[in-house]
Protein backbone atom coordinates (compact mmCIF):
# COMPACT_ATOMS: atom_id res chain seq x y z
CA UNK A 1 0.00 0.00 0.00
CA UNK A 2 1.20 3.52 -0.73
CA UNK A 3 2.17 5.86 2.09
CA UNK A 4 -0.41 8.24 3.51
CA UNK A 5 0.21 11.70 4.97
CA UNK A 6 -1.76 13.37 7.77
CA UNK A 7 -1.16 16.95 8.90
CA UNK A 8 -2.53 19.19 11.66
CA UNK A 9 -1.39 22.47 13.23
CA UNK A 10 0.61 22.21 16.49
CA UNK A 11 -2.10 24.09 18.41
CA UNK A 12 -4.63 21.45 17.29
CA UNK A 13 -2.78 18.77 19.25
CA UNK A 14 -4.32 17.89 22.62
CA UNK A 15 -1.43 18.49 25.00
CA UNK A 16 -3.21 16.62 27.80
CA UNK A 17 -2.12 13.47 25.97
CA UNK A 18 1.51 14.36 26.72
CA UNK A 19 3.54 14.30 29.94
CA UNK A 20 3.04 17.48 31.99
CA UNK A 21 6.59 18.68 31.30
CA UNK A 22 6.13 18.35 27.52
CA UNK A 23 3.04 20.45 26.86
CA UNK A 24 4.56 23.64 25.46
CA UNK A 25 4.51 23.73 21.64
CA UNK A 26 7.76 24.83 20.08
CA UNK A 27 9.98 23.13 22.64
CA UNK A 28 12.21 20.15 21.99
CA UNK A 29 10.51 18.10 24.68
CA UNK A 30 7.09 18.79 23.09
CA UNK A 31 8.36 17.56 19.72
CA UNK A 32 9.82 14.44 21.27
CA UNK A 33 6.61 13.64 23.17
CA UNK A 34 4.40 14.17 20.10
CA UNK A 35 6.73 11.94 18.09
CA UNK A 36 6.55 9.18 20.71
CA UNK A 37 2.74 9.39 20.95
CA UNK A 38 2.20 9.23 17.20
CA UNK A 39 4.75 6.48 16.64
CA UNK A 40 2.91 4.31 19.13
CA UNK A 41 -0.51 5.17 17.70
CA UNK A 42 0.35 4.48 14.08
CA UNK A 43 2.21 1.32 15.02
CA UNK A 44 -1.13 0.15 16.35
CA UNK A 45 -2.61 0.63 12.87
CA UNK A 46 0.03 -1.67 11.41
CA UNK A 47 3.01 -0.10 9.68
CA UNK A 48 5.76 2.43 10.13
CA UNK A 49 5.34 6.18 10.66
CA UNK A 50 7.69 9.08 10.05
CA UNK A 51 6.83 12.10 12.19
CA UNK A 52 7.73 15.71 11.47
CA UNK A 53 7.02 18.44 14.03
CA UNK A 54 7.87 22.13 13.76
CA UNK A 55 6.23 25.44 14.67
CA UNK A 56 3.83 25.27 11.71
CA UNK A 57 2.67 21.67 11.47
CA UNK A 58 2.64 18.15 12.81
CA UNK A 59 2.89 15.73 9.89
CA UNK A 60 2.72 11.95 9.85
CA UNK A 61 3.82 9.90 6.86
CA UNK A 62 2.44 6.41 7.40
CA UNK A 63 3.66 3.39 5.43
CA UNK A 64 1.06 0.69 6.10
CA UNK A 65 1.88 -2.98 6.38
CA UNK A 66 0.67 -5.16 3.48
CA UNK A 67 -2.40 -6.04 5.59
CA UNK A 68 -2.82 -3.16 8.06
CA UNK A 69 -5.60 -2.81 10.61
CA UNK A 70 -8.45 -0.46 9.79
CA UNK A 71 -7.53 2.75 11.67
CA UNK A 72 -11.21 3.50 12.32
CA UNK A 73 -11.72 0.12 13.99
CA UNK A 74 -8.62 0.59 16.14
CA UNK A 75 -9.78 4.05 17.19
CA UNK A 76 -13.30 2.78 17.89
CA UNK A 77 -11.74 0.27 20.28
CA UNK A 78 -9.95 3.07 22.12
CA UNK A 79 -13.21 4.99 22.42
CA UNK A 80 -14.99 1.94 23.83
CA UNK A 81 -12.20 1.67 26.42
CA UNK A 82 -12.85 5.26 27.50
CA UNK A 83 -9.72 6.67 25.84
CA UNK A 84 -11.78 9.50 24.39
CA UNK A 85 -9.13 12.22 24.09
CA UNK A 86 -6.77 9.85 22.31
CA UNK A 87 -9.51 8.70 19.96
CA UNK A 88 -10.51 12.26 19.11
CA UNK A 89 -6.93 13.24 18.38
CA UNK A 90 -6.35 10.32 16.01
CA UNK A 91 -9.67 10.91 14.25
CA UNK A 92 -8.60 14.51 13.67
CA UNK A 93 -5.44 13.23 11.97
CA UNK A 94 -7.49 10.92 9.74
CA UNK A 95 -9.88 13.77 8.92
CA UNK A 96 -6.99 15.98 7.78
CA UNK A 97 -6.45 13.58 4.86
CA UNK A 98 -10.10 12.70 4.19
CA UNK A 99 -12.16 15.76 5.18
CA UNK A 100 -15.33 14.43 3.53
CA UNK A 101 -15.22 10.88 4.87
CA UNK A 102 -18.66 10.35 6.42
CA UNK A 103 -17.54 7.62 8.82
CA UNK A 104 -14.67 9.70 10.17
CA UNK A 105 -16.94 12.73 10.56
CA UNK A 106 -19.56 10.59 12.31
CA UNK A 107 -17.17 8.93 14.74
CA UNK A 108 -15.38 12.18 15.50
CA UNK A 109 -18.69 13.98 16.03
CA UNK A 110 -19.94 11.33 18.45
CA UNK A 111 -16.67 11.32 20.40
CA UNK A 112 -16.67 15.11 20.67
CA UNK A 113 -20.32 15.03 21.78
CA UNK A 114 -19.51 12.52 24.53
CA UNK A 115 -16.59 14.71 25.57
CA UNK A 116 -18.87 17.74 25.92
CA UNK A 117 -17.30 19.60 22.98
CA UNK A 118 -20.72 20.16 21.50
CA UNK A 119 -20.12 22.99 19.03
CA UNK A 120 -17.36 20.98 17.33
CA UNK A 121 -19.49 17.84 17.45
CA UNK A 122 -22.45 19.50 15.77
CA UNK A 123 -20.21 20.96 13.04
CA UNK A 124 -18.82 17.55 12.09
CA UNK A 125 -22.16 15.75 12.37
CA UNK A 126 -23.93 18.36 10.24
CA UNK A 127 -21.28 17.81 7.59
CA UNK A 128 -21.72 14.04 7.81
CA UNK A 129 -25.50 14.18 7.22
CA UNK A 130 -25.04 16.83 4.55
CA UNK A 131 -22.83 14.36 2.67
CA UNK A 132 -25.11 11.40 3.44
CA UNK A 133 -28.69 12.63 3.98
CA UNK A 134 -30.03 9.07 4.37
CA UNK A 135 -27.53 8.19 7.13
CA UNK A 136 -29.99 7.58 9.97
CA UNK A 137 -27.39 6.98 12.69
CA UNK A 138 -25.68 10.22 11.69
CA UNK A 139 -28.98 12.03 12.19
CA UNK A 140 -29.43 10.33 15.58
CA UNK A 141 -25.96 11.43 16.68
CA UNK A 142 -26.66 14.99 15.49
CA UNK A 143 -29.99 15.01 17.31
CA UNK A 144 -28.36 13.87 20.54
CA UNK A 145 -25.67 16.56 20.26
CA UNK A 146 -28.31 19.23 19.61
CA UNK A 147 -30.29 18.00 22.61
CA UNK A 148 -27.18 18.28 24.75
CA UNK A 149 -26.93 21.88 23.54
CA UNK A 150 -30.51 22.36 24.82
CA UNK A 151 -31.69 22.92 21.24
CA UNK A 152 -34.59 20.56 21.78
CA UNK A 153 -36.99 21.63 18.99
CA UNK A 154 -34.28 21.21 16.33
CA UNK A 155 -33.10 17.99 17.97
CA UNK A 156 -36.61 16.52 17.75
CA UNK A 157 -36.89 17.56 14.10
CA UNK A 158 -33.61 15.80 13.26
CA UNK A 159 -34.47 12.69 15.29
CA UNK A 160 -37.91 12.49 13.65
CA UNK A 161 -36.17 12.46 10.27
CA UNK A 162 -33.96 9.60 11.48
CA UNK A 163 -36.99 7.63 12.71
CA UNK A 164 -38.77 8.19 9.41
CA UNK A 165 -35.76 6.90 7.48
CA UNK A 166 -35.40 3.84 9.72
CA UNK A 167 -38.58 3.02 11.67
CA UNK A 168 -36.83 0.01 13.22
CA UNK A 169 -33.84 1.98 14.50
CA UNK A 170 -34.06 1.69 18.32
CA UNK A 171 -31.70 4.64 18.91
CA UNK A 172 -33.84 6.91 16.76
CA UNK A 173 -37.01 5.82 18.58
CA UNK A 174 -35.46 6.18 22.03
CA UNK A 175 -33.87 9.58 21.51
CA UNK A 176 -36.90 10.96 19.69
CA UNK A 177 -39.04 9.86 22.63
CA UNK A 178 -36.67 11.50 25.11
CA UNK A 179 -36.62 14.68 23.02
CA UNK A 180 -40.40 14.84 22.96
CA UNK A 181 -40.44 14.20 26.71
CA UNK A 182 -38.19 17.25 27.18
CA UNK A 183 -40.68 19.28 25.13
CA UNK A 184 -43.51 18.09 27.44
CA UNK A 185 -45.17 16.15 24.61
CA UNK A 186 -45.74 13.20 26.89
CA UNK A 187 -48.20 11.19 24.80
CA UNK A 188 -46.07 11.39 21.67
CA UNK A 189 -42.99 10.59 23.74
CA UNK A 190 -44.65 7.45 25.12
CA UNK A 191 -45.52 6.30 21.59
CA UNK A 192 -41.90 6.38 20.43
CA UNK A 193 -40.51 4.99 23.68
CA UNK A 194 -42.92 2.05 23.48
CA UNK A 195 -41.47 1.44 20.03
CA UNK A 196 -37.95 1.67 21.42
CA UNK A 197 -38.52 -1.00 24.08
CA UNK A 198 -40.11 -3.31 21.50
CA UNK A 199 -37.06 -2.92 19.28
CA UNK A 200 -34.60 -3.31 22.14
CA UNK A 201 -36.19 -4.89 25.18
CA UNK A 202 -33.08 -4.69 27.37
CA UNK A 203 -32.49 -0.94 26.94
CA UNK A 204 -32.77 0.38 30.47
CA UNK A 205 -32.73 4.04 29.45
CA UNK A 206 -35.74 3.54 27.18
CA UNK A 207 -37.71 1.82 29.95
CA UNK A 208 -36.92 4.55 32.48
CA UNK A 209 -37.86 7.29 30.01
CA UNK A 210 -41.03 5.40 29.09
CA UNK A 211 -41.95 5.33 32.78
CA UNK A 212 -41.55 9.12 32.94
CA UNK A 213 -43.61 9.68 29.79
CA UNK A 214 -46.40 7.41 31.01
CA UNK A 215 -46.42 8.91 34.50
CA UNK A 216 -46.61 12.43 33.14
CA UNK A 217 -49.35 11.51 30.66
CA UNK A 218 -51.46 9.97 33.44
CA UNK A 219 -50.95 6.25 32.72
CA UNK A 220 -49.91 5.30 36.24
CA UNK A 221 -50.25 1.51 36.08
CA UNK A 222 -48.31 1.22 32.84
CA UNK A 223 -45.72 3.67 34.17
CA UNK A 224 -45.15 1.51 37.25
CA UNK A 225 -44.52 -1.52 35.04
CA UNK A 226 -42.02 0.44 32.93
CA UNK A 227 -40.17 1.68 36.00
CA UNK A 228 -40.12 -1.86 37.39
CA UNK A 229 -38.61 -3.19 34.17
CA UNK A 230 -35.95 -0.45 34.19
CA UNK A 231 -34.97 -1.29 37.76
CA UNK A 232 -34.94 -5.05 37.11
CA UNK A 233 -32.49 -4.69 34.21
CA UNK A 234 -29.83 -3.25 36.53
CA UNK A 235 -30.85 -2.30 40.08
CA UNK A 236 -27.53 -0.71 40.95
CA UNK A 237 -26.91 2.15 38.53
CA UNK A 238 -28.04 5.75 38.01
CA UNK A 239 -30.86 4.80 35.63
CA UNK A 240 -32.34 2.54 38.28
CA UNK A 241 -32.25 5.43 40.74
CA UNK A 242 -34.03 7.65 38.21
CA UNK A 243 -36.70 4.98 37.82
CA UNK A 244 -37.07 4.66 41.60
CA UNK A 245 -37.47 8.41 41.98
CA UNK A 246 -40.12 8.45 39.26
CA UNK A 247 -41.97 5.58 40.90
CA UNK A 248 -41.70 7.23 44.30
CA UNK A 249 -42.91 10.55 42.93
CA UNK A 250 -45.91 8.85 41.38
CA UNK A 251 -46.72 7.09 44.64
CA UNK A 252 -46.34 10.33 46.58
CA UNK A 253 -48.61 12.21 44.19
CA UNK A 254 -51.30 9.56 44.64
CA UNK A 255 -50.73 9.54 48.39
CA UNK A 256 -51.01 13.34 48.71
CA UNK A 257 -54.02 13.65 46.42
CA UNK A 258 -56.07 11.35 48.63
CA UNK A 259 -55.95 13.78 51.52
CA UNK A 260 -55.91 17.09 49.67
CA UNK A 261 -52.45 18.16 50.85
CA UNK A 262 -53.14 17.93 54.62
CA UNK A 263 -51.32 15.59 56.97
CA UNK A 264 -52.62 12.08 56.39
CA UNK A 265 -53.85 10.56 59.67
CA UNK A 266 -52.64 7.00 59.07
CA UNK A 267 -49.17 8.24 58.12
CA UNK A 268 -49.13 10.46 61.23
CA UNK A 269 -49.81 7.40 63.38
CA UNK A 270 -47.09 5.40 61.63
CA UNK A 271 -44.60 8.25 62.14
CA UNK A 272 -45.62 8.44 65.80
CA UNK A 273 -45.10 4.67 66.17
CA UNK A 274 -41.69 5.00 64.55
CA UNK A 275 -40.68 7.81 66.90
CA UNK A 276 -41.65 5.70 69.89
CA UNK A 277 -39.87 2.63 68.52
CA UNK A 278 -36.67 4.56 67.87
CA UNK A 279 -36.70 6.62 71.10
CA UNK A 280 -34.84 4.09 73.32
CA UNK A 281 -32.44 2.98 70.57
CA UNK A 282 -28.91 4.34 69.92
CA UNK A 283 -28.52 6.22 66.64
CA UNK A 284 -26.44 3.40 65.19
CA UNK A 285 -29.35 1.00 65.59
CA UNK A 286 -31.81 3.51 64.12
CA UNK A 287 -29.47 3.94 61.16
CA UNK A 288 -29.26 0.17 60.70
CA UNK A 289 -33.05 -0.13 60.54
CA UNK A 290 -33.45 2.85 58.18
CA UNK A 291 -30.79 1.49 55.84
CA UNK A 292 -32.37 -1.97 55.84
CA UNK A 293 -35.71 -0.45 54.89
CA UNK A 294 -34.00 1.50 52.10
CA UNK A 295 -32.47 -1.73 50.76
CA UNK A 296 -35.76 -3.64 50.97
CA UNK A 297 -37.44 -0.79 49.13
CA UNK A 298 -34.89 -0.43 46.35
CA UNK A 299 -37.62 -1.28 43.84
CA UNK A 300 -40.12 0.98 45.58
CA UNK A 301 -42.80 0.51 48.22
CA UNK A 302 -46.44 0.38 47.22
CA UNK A 303 -47.89 2.89 49.67
CA UNK A 304 -51.41 2.61 48.31
CA UNK A 305 -52.02 -1.12 48.82
CA UNK A 306 -52.45 -2.06 52.46
CA UNK A 307 -52.70 -5.75 51.60
CA UNK A 308 -49.10 -5.87 50.38
CA UNK A 309 -46.71 -6.54 53.28
CA UNK A 310 -42.97 -6.33 53.86
CA UNK A 311 -40.66 -7.93 56.44
CA UNK A 312 -37.39 -6.79 58.04
CA UNK A 313 -34.60 -8.65 59.80
CA UNK A 314 -34.16 -5.84 62.29
CA UNK A 315 -37.84 -5.57 63.36
CA UNK A 316 -40.44 -8.22 64.02
CA UNK A 317 -43.74 -8.39 62.20
CA UNK A 318 -45.08 -7.42 58.77
CA UNK A 319 -45.53 -3.87 57.53
CA UNK A 320 -47.40 -2.11 54.76
CA UNK A 321 -45.55 -0.03 52.20
CA UNK A 322 -46.73 3.17 53.87
CA UNK A 323 -45.47 1.95 57.25
CA UNK A 324 -42.09 1.15 55.73
CA UNK A 325 -41.80 4.60 54.17
CA UNK A 326 -42.80 6.28 57.44
CA UNK A 327 -40.28 4.27 59.47
CA UNK A 328 -37.58 5.04 56.89
CA UNK A 329 -38.43 8.76 56.81
CA UNK A 330 -38.40 9.07 60.61
CA UNK A 331 -35.20 7.04 60.90
CA UNK A 332 -33.32 9.25 58.49
CA UNK A 333 -34.62 12.41 60.15
CA UNK A 334 -33.10 11.13 63.41
CA UNK A 335 -29.69 10.08 62.05
CA UNK A 336 -29.36 12.61 59.21
CA UNK A 337 -31.94 15.42 59.48
CA UNK A 338 -33.02 16.86 56.15
CA UNK A 339 -32.32 13.66 54.16
CA UNK A 340 -34.55 13.46 51.08
CA UNK A 341 -35.83 9.91 50.69
CA UNK A 342 -37.90 10.89 47.66
CA UNK A 343 -41.16 10.93 49.62
CA UNK A 344 -42.19 14.04 51.55
CA UNK A 345 -43.68 13.14 54.92
CA UNK A 346 -42.68 16.36 56.65
CA UNK A 347 -46.28 17.28 57.58
CA UNK A 348 -46.97 13.86 59.03
CA UNK A 349 -43.60 13.73 60.82
CA UNK A 350 -43.98 17.17 62.41
CA UNK A 351 -47.55 16.41 63.46
CA UNK A 352 -46.41 13.16 65.08
CA UNK A 353 -43.60 14.93 66.93
CA UNK A 354 -46.11 17.41 68.38
CA UNK A 355 -48.07 14.49 69.82
CA UNK A 356 -45.24 13.04 71.89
Amino acid sequence: MESQTFTIAPDAFDVTLLPSEARTPGTAVFREAVNAFLQEAFRGFGGRATIFVDDRRIAVSWNPDPTPSDPLEVIAGKLREGRTAEGIQLLQFLLSRQPDDVNILYNLGMALSDAGRLDEAVTHLRRAVELAPAFANGLVALGVALSRQQKNPEAVEVLAAAAKLEPDNPWAARNLGIGLLQLSKFGDAATHLRRAVILQADDQQSWAALGDALRLSGSAKEAEKAYGRAIALNPHNDLAEIARRGSSQMAHTTFASKIGGAARPDAVQYCLAALKTYAPLPKAEVQKIAFEIAVVGREGFDVNKAEKRYRLKSMEGEYTGLQMVCYMYVGFQIVAPGTDIGFDLSREYNTARSML
